[in-house]
């Protein structure tokens, strides 16, 4: 015979209003999407400026060793966010802070999409070991998403704690192996 269980409790969740102080961060999936695209125009723009009609290859070289410091700064400031919606204020997982999680696992795809064509033309990085480091990029963030949005107690906020912690320790060690 099988026995009646109660349903699982769990703490009450606080919402989140979106605020920091009076900093307004509903629209972070906007400025993440805005300020990467001016950040890799801006780079080209300094790339063309600098070097008199460069090759494709450098520009792609450029926009790879920029991209991974700017992602570095972003997935940082994302894991200081993701502490203080959790730990501070005990609260969960918003949908515009998920959509920033998916810009982020975007912008690690394009980085890894240059980082293939720079392999696919022959410049390879100063470590082999790199190209697994920059798939671990992509894949990272999506393991966390699945346990977020799988999580049967709440919050779930400490899946992305750990998964931006874990992407900065990858893009460090992925900078450390691909510098020539």
């Amino acid at each position: 015979m099988s026995k009646k269980t109660a349903p699982r409790a769990t703490r009450r969740i606080a919402e989140f209003n979106g605020k920091i102080g009076f900093i307004s961060i509903r629209p972070m999936d906007k400025a993440l999407i805005i300020g990467t695209v001016a950040f890799c125009i801006l780079v080209i723009i300094d790339s063309l400026a600098t070097t008199p009609a460069p090759p494709f290859i450098l520009l792609l070289r450029n926009l790879h060793f920029h991209l991974s410091r700017y992602t570095l700064l972003v997935s940082t400031a994302l894991f200081i966010l993701a502490l203080y919606i959790g730990l501070a204020r005990h609260a969960d997982v918003t949908p515009y802070f998920r959509r920033g999680v998916y810009i982020m696992v975007g912008v690690m795809l394009f980085e890894a999409l240059i980082g293939g064509m720079m392999f696919l033309q022959g410049l390879r990085p100063a470590e082999d070991v790199h190209v697994i480091y920059g798939a671990a990029t992509v894949l990272a963030l999506p393991f966390f998403i699945f346990v977020e949005i799988t999580a049967e107690k709440r919050p779930a906020m400490g899946s992305y704690m750990w998964g931006f912690a874990l992407l900065a320790g990858i893009i460090i060690r992925c900078i450390n192996t691909g510098a020539v």
